[in-house]
């Protein structure tokens, strides 16, 4: 080999070991950013963890909160009920004695037309 092409190789290869030096340095510039990523991604993994806690918790008193507020409504609609049927029963027997009179009315005004045809 040559002078020059010896010289040429050397060249070549001291930029060669330049550029794998500085691909090193590279890689574990990125090798620290992703583990710096990494554990920040963690954090906010466990940050989520405890909000979805917190929210769920939330979620199961607001649930809680709801049924305790329909079995109110429940009862209270329970109690209306019964008041309803026992007003339309006092209605009902109230008809039936309206509707009994009236029925007394037409058989004696009924008696009364037979009595005046005779």
């Amino acid at each position: 080999m040559d002078a020059e092409t010896a010289e040429a190789v050397d060249t070549l290869r001291a930029e060669i070991h330049g550029v794998e030096a500085s691909l090193r340095v590279d890689i574990q510039d990125v090798r620290s950013h992703t583990d710096v990523v990494a554990a920040s991604l963690r954090d906010d993994i466990q940050d989520l963890r405890r909000h979805t806690d917190v929210v769920a918790e939330s979620l199961r008193a607001d649930i809680q909160d709801v049924r305790r507020h329909t079995d109110v409504v429940a009862e209270s609609l329970r109690a209306d009920i019964q008041d309803v049927r026992r007003h339309m029963d006092v209605v009902t027997e109230s008809l039936r004695d309206d509707i009994r009179m009236v029925a007394e009315g037409v058989v004696s005004l009924a008696a009364k037309v037979d009595t005046l045809r005779r």
